[in-house]
């Protein structure tokens, strides 16, 4: 059953992030959801899809997505947790960045996880205890993250969005090569697993669904996925869908010591 879980999941990014593509080439519909998010057509389309599908295989599991809420009971053993469509800013800019992402809790922690990056083609999966691979052209192979321990050595990555401020406060502590920023979280996940990046900081609160399939992803690949203080993620369901402040991630190496750099800066 576990290896259905990511074998379904797979399934349903791929052919979503298809659809995804698909509907690029369309007059999109763009709307403000009540936070001010934008959210268009395709983030719908794709998430009535990957519902859809997954309420058929996993009739017994909850569903929690971005564009639709929780189906089901919030204290279900098993929840997915599912964006439809991670950076639909660079989606509309038509340019990449943006991820179809698929995550797994089993008893309140992520168990499986897939994100795929419709534009450049990578899929990325893994299942508790079994690893992470990534998918291109057709080849599946099995990854971790990178050894570096050497700041100068280690890139860091962020959003898009990220403060000049605080990425100049972190430069002044930090002397590591910085990657151009890229939306989603998944994405910039992917660049740790395949050894193109080691840090990457957020620096605002993020939902669960930003998070749930990249640190299973990112944790299987031997990398640290925590709060900006090194707490651990944690999903409570009953208290919300949102994580309680800034998040980091890393190849693990010096996570601690990057931690309490940035205590100051954040």
């Amino acid at each position: 059953m576990s290896d259905e879980f990511v074998d379904v999941a797979r399934q349903l990014a791929m052919e979503a992030g298809r659809r995804l593509m698909e509907l690029r080439q369309t007059t999109l519909v763009k709307e403000r959801k009540a936070d001010r998010s934008l959210v268009t057509n395709a983030d719908r389309e794709a998430d009535r899809f990957i519902r859809a599908g997954l309420r058929q295989h996993f009739p017994r599991h909850a569903i929690l997505t971005e564009e639709s809420g929780m189906d089901g009971r919030p204290d279900s053993e098993f929840v997915w947790v599912v964006d439809p469509l991670d950076g639909t800013k660079a989606y509309v800019r038509e340019t990449k960045g943006f991820s179809v992402m698929i995550g797994l809790l089993r008893g309140g922690q992520p168990y499986a996880g897939v994100v795929m990056d419709p534009w450049e083609g990578h899929l990325y999966d893994a299942l508790r205890g079994k690893g992470t691979y990534h998918s291109l052209h057709g080849k599946r192979v099995r990854v971790e993250v990178s050894k570096r321990k050497e700041w100068r050595e280690m890139p860091l990555v962020t959003s898009t969005d990220f403060p000049a401020a605080l990425a100049k406060g972190i430069s002044e502590k930090v002397p590591c090569p910085w990657r151009p920023a890229i939306n989603s979280v998944g994405i910039k996940v992917g660049l740790l697993v395949r050894q193109q990046a080691d840090l990457y900081v957020n620096h605002h609160a993020v939902h669960y669904w930003d998070t749930a399939a990249p640190q299973i992803i990112l944790e299987e690949a031997g990398g640290t996925f925590t709060f900006s203080d090194g707490r651990p993620l944690t999903y409570a369901l009953s208290a919300g869908v949102r994580h309680q402040g800034p998040t980091v991630a890393s190849n693990g190496q010096r996570h601690s010591d990057f931690i309490g750099i940035i205590q100051g800066i954040l």
